[in-house]
């Protein structure tokens, strides 16, 4: 009687040559997976630590306090238009920004006093916008430029002539930001903006050496102001804390400005992202 031969069922062992071609084949399909995956560790940084996925929407929220009792909150949303924040895009931006402050003025002299009298003033300031931009993204850096328009308002708690920024504007505000590693184990930032409101801007520029993990310490330089006050802060930034998602920082130096004199300041900021 001839032989017919039966197909290969599930319980039919596989000869060895095709037991073996099928292993090879699953560990390349594995390499080739982890090499893919690999490629993509620079953007979230340290692998060991950091999840390993694409936002399309990054929360940022940060507050800071000087000894001179200026206290000042901000809060951004940026999306990526299209795609996500791994690749080259558009973005989107809302802002706002929140805080007081306070400093000493002569005002001018009312008759028939010849001296003019010294006051505290306490001033508020509001400020929010709407930008949009774009983003350029390499394998360690990144850079971004905004455009659009902000409001802005500022109220005294006494009529100052010396301050020209009371009152409610509205304008244009530009701004640019940038990350990158130069090296494996350090790290540079900027954030820099003006707006046509009072001409106010605002910039920072941090540099850090990696401590551990995603960590970075260093030193920080910003400088921010208006048409009525020019103030300098310097001091060391502690970056890349992390609990899952949410990504936060702390720094404090010396702080000086030409209108509420000179002192300490700290600074809270975090990350969220979707």
């Amino acid at each position: 009687m001839k032989a017919v031969a039966r197909p290969f069922s599930a319980q039919t062992p596989a000869p060895l040559p095709a037991r073996r071609s099928k292993f090879l084949l699953a560990a390349a399909l594995w390499i080739v997976q982890a090499q893919a995956a690999g490629a993509a560790d620079w953007y979230t940084g340290d692998k060991t630590t950091e999840p390993d996925y694409a936002p399309t929407v990054l929360l940022d929220a940060s507050g800071s306090a000087t000894t001179t009792q200026s206290v000042f909150g901000a809060a951004a949303v940026t999306g990526a238009i299209d795609g996500d924040f791994r690749q080259n895009g558009f973005r989107f931006r809302v802002e706002g920004v929140a805080g007081t402050y306070n400093y000493f003025t002569t005002l001018p002299a009312v008759a028939p006093a010849t001296v003019g009298v010294r006051k505290k003033i306490y001033a508020d300031q509001e400020d929010g916008g709407v930008l949009g931009g774009y983003g350029w993204v390499m394998r360690n850096w990144s850079f971004a430029l905004f455009g659009g328009m902000e409001l802005s308002n500022t109220t005294l708690s006494y009529p100052d002539p010396n301050n020209p920024t009371a009152g409610f504007s509205i304008g244009a505000k530009i701004a640019g930001e940038f990350y990158g590693n130069p090296t494996p184990n350090t790290m540079l930032s900027g954030y820099g903006s003006f707006s046509t409101n009072n001409s106010e801007y605002y910039s920072r520029i941090k540099a850090g050496y990696r401590i551990w993990g995603n960590v970075f310490i260093g030193p920080e330089f910003l400088a921010l102001g208006n048409r009525f006050y020019s103030e300098y802060r310097a001091g060391v930034h502690l970056t890349g804390l992390t609990i899952g998602r949410l990504a936060f920082g702390l720094s404090g130096g010396a702080t000086s400005s030409r209108v509420t004199g000179s002192g300490g300041y700290a600074l809270l900021d975090a990350q969220l992202a979707f």
